[in-house]
C-alpha cells in the first residue's frame, strides 16, 4: 500500500479542525494531550483517562488561571471570586482535596493554599489553552511585525525578537544543521597561520560559521579559488551530496598534482564534517524578562535556565528533540528537561523545501500566558515555514 505524507497546509487545517472540536464537543483527554504533549505524555500518565466532573474541571482551571497570573498557591476564596459555579469557599476546599487526591493539585503547606501540579497545568492547556486562537487584530499585528526579510537565517532572527516582544517571555528560534539543506555558496576566509574560517551559506540564506584548522598554510589567492570552485561545484548539493563529490574527486590522479584540487579536498572535506556534526544555530531573545518575573524559591530554575542559554550544545541538544514536533506543543516542569520543575516550553516546528528545518517558540517560568502564547508559537512556525517555501523556491 502506498504511503502519503501530508503537506504543511493538510496538517495545519487538521489542526484547526481539532481545536474547533475540542471547543465544540466532548473529546477524550488523552486524544488531546497526544496531540497538544506528544503520545509518551499520552500514554505513561496514569491517571490521564480519569474524568473530571464538570465542577471538578471549573475548579481545576480556575486555580490553575490564578496560579499562572500570581505564582503563588490559590486558596478557595480565590477561586470563588471568579468561579461561575456558585459555590461556597467550602465546597470548593472540598473539591480541591478531590483535586489533590487525582495528582492535579498539590498543597506546598499545610496552612497555604494549593497549586496546579504539572499534570493539572497540562489539563488546562490540553483543553483551555489547545483551542484558542489569534484574533483577527492580533494577526494583523504579528504580520506587521515579521516584517519580510533577505533570508531564513534573518526571519529566525527577527522571529525571536518578535516572541520576546509579543509575550514577554524569552524569544527562541533553531536553525538546525544543515546536512539536509541545499548549499548556496561556501566561502574561506584566512585568519591566521594554518586557521582558516570557513562560511557556508544554505539556499533558504541560513549561515554558519567553522573554524578550520588546516593541514598547511593558505594564502588569500588560493582560498578565493578554492571559495570560487566549491561555490560553482557544490551550489544546490546537500552536505551528503557534497561529501561524495569531493570522495568521486579524491579518486582522480589529478587531483593529486593540482594544488587547487588538493585544496577543495582538504578544506571541503574539513567543513563538511565540521557541518555534518554541528547540532544547530540558536537565536535567543529577552533573557532579561526573566528577572523581572522570578519569585525567591525559582532563583535555582534560572540559574539553571541562563547555564543552559550560555552553554549552546545545551540548548541545542534540547530544542532538537523537537524538530518532528508539529505543533504548538506545550513541554511543562519535570518534561522540560533541565533539572527544574519551575520551567516551561513552547515550541514548533518547520521546514522548508530547500532543506532547512528549525524549531521556534518560547521558554521561560512554567506559570505563562498558554492561551495567549500559544496561538502566537503556531503563528509565527507558520510564518516560517511559508517565509522558507518562498525562499526555498528561488534555485
Amino acid at each position: 500500500m502506498a504511503s502519503h505524507q501530508a503537506t504543511p497546509a493538510v496538517l495545519g487545517i487538521a489542526r484547526s479542525v481539532l481545536r474547533s472540536c475540542v471547543q465544540r464537543f466532548p473529546v477524550d483527554p488523552a486524544i488531546v494531550l497526544e496531540y497538544q504533549f506528544g503520545r509518551d505524555a499520552a500514554v505513561s500518565r496514569g491517571n490521564v483517562r480519569d474524568e473530571l466532573s464538570e465542577r471538578e474541571r471549573e475548579i481545576l482551571f480556575r486555580v490553575v488561571e490564578c496560579y499562572l497570573e500570581s505564582g503563588e498557591p490559590v486558596a478557595s476564596a480565590q477561586v470563588a471570586s471568579r468561579s461561575t459555579t456558585g459555590l461556597s469557599p467550602a465546597t470548593i476546599r472540598h473539591v480541591m482535596a478531590e483535586l489533590e487526591r487525582k495528582g492535579l493539585l498539590h498543597q506546598p503547606h499545610t496552612s497555604a493554599g494549593r497549586e496546579p501540579s504539572d499534570e493539572g497545568i497540562r489539563r488546562y492547556v490540553a483543553s483551555v489553552a489547545g483551542g484558542a486562537v489569534l484574533s483577527p487584530a492580533e494577526r494583523r499585528r504579528l504580520r506587521a511585525l515579521l516584517v519580510p526579510a533577505g533570508s531564513l537565517g534573518e526571519a529566525l532572527g527577527r522571529a525571536s525578537k518578535v516572541l520576546a516582544e509579543v509575550t514577554v517571555e524569552v524569544g527562541m528560534a533553531l536553525a538546525s544543521s544543515p546536512r539536509r539543506a541545499a548549499l548556496r555558496s561556501i566561502h574561506f576566509v584566512n585568519v591566521a597561520p594554518r586557521r582558516v574560517l570557513a562560511v557556508v551559506i544554505t539556499q533558504g540564506g541560513v549561515v554558519d560559521s567553522r573554524l578550520l584548522v588546516a593541514e598547511r598554510e593558505y594564502d588569500n589567492e588560493e582560498l578565493e579559488r578554492i571559495s570560487n570552485y566549491c561555490t560553482r561545484n557544490f551550489s544546490g548539493a546537500t552536505l551528503e551530496e557534497t561529501r561524495e563529490r569531493l570522495l568521486a574527486l579524491m579518486a582522480q590522479d589529478r587531483a593529486r598534482a593540482d594544488a587547487l584540487l588538493a585544496g577543495v579536498i582538504e578544506l571541503g572535506r574539513r567543513v563538511v564534517d565540521s557541518e555534518a556534526a554541528s547540532a544547530g544555530e540558536v537565536y535567543l531573545e529577552g533573557t532579561e524578562r526573566l528577572v523581572e518575573k522570578v519569585l525567591p524559591s525559582q532563583l535555582e530554575a534560572l540559574r539553571r535556565l541562563f547555564a543552559a542559554f550560555s552553554e549552546k550544545a545545551t540548548l541545542v541538544g534540547l530544542l532538537n528533540r523537537y524538530l518532528s514536533q508539529r505543533g504548538p506543543r506545550a513541554v511543562i516542569g519535570s518534561d522540560l528537561d533541565l533539572g527544574g520543575e519551575d520551567l516551561g516550553l513552547i515550541v514548533t516546528s518547520f521546514n522548508v523545501r530547500s532543506g532547512e528545518s528549525g524549531v521556534v517558540g518560547v521558554i521561560g517560568l512554567k506559570r505563562m500566558d498558554y492561551c495567549r502564547i500559544m496561538p502566537v508559537v503556531d503563528f509565527v512556525g507558520q510564518y516560517l515555514e511559508a517565509f522558507g517555501e518562498r525562499v526555498g523556491s528561488v534555485r
